[in-house]
C-alpha cells in the first residue's frame, strides 16, 4: 500500500549516497500485471541517475523489497 511505496523509495540512495527526491506521477496499467501500477518520478539532486521513473505494484501482499532498482543502492 502507499506506506510501503514511501518506505521503499525513502530507502533508495543515489550514487553520492544521498536520498533521491520523488513524487507520484499517477497510476497506470502495465501489460504484464493484473494490478494498477503506480509511477514515481525519482530525481537525484546530485549524483546519478539524474532522473528516472520507477513503477511499483502496491498491491503485492506481504512483500518487502530488499533490492534497489538499477542505478541506486538501498539502505536497510
Amino acid at each position: 500500500m502507499p506506506p510501503g511505496e514511501q518506505a521503499y523509495l525513502s530507502r533508495l540512495r543515489c550514487s553520492d549516497g544521498r536520498p533521491p527526491v520523488f513524487h507520484r506521477i499517477g497510476s497506470m496499467g502495465i501489460q504484464h500485471s493484473s494490478h494498477v501500477i503506480d509511477g514515481f518520478e525519482v530525481t537525484c539532486t546530485s549524483g546519478q541517475p539524474a532522473r528516472t521513473t520507477i513503477y511499483i505494484d502496491m498491491y503485492h501482499p506481504g512483500h518487502v523489497e530488499l533490492q534497489p532498482v538499477e542505478g541506486f543502492t538501498i539502505v536497510p
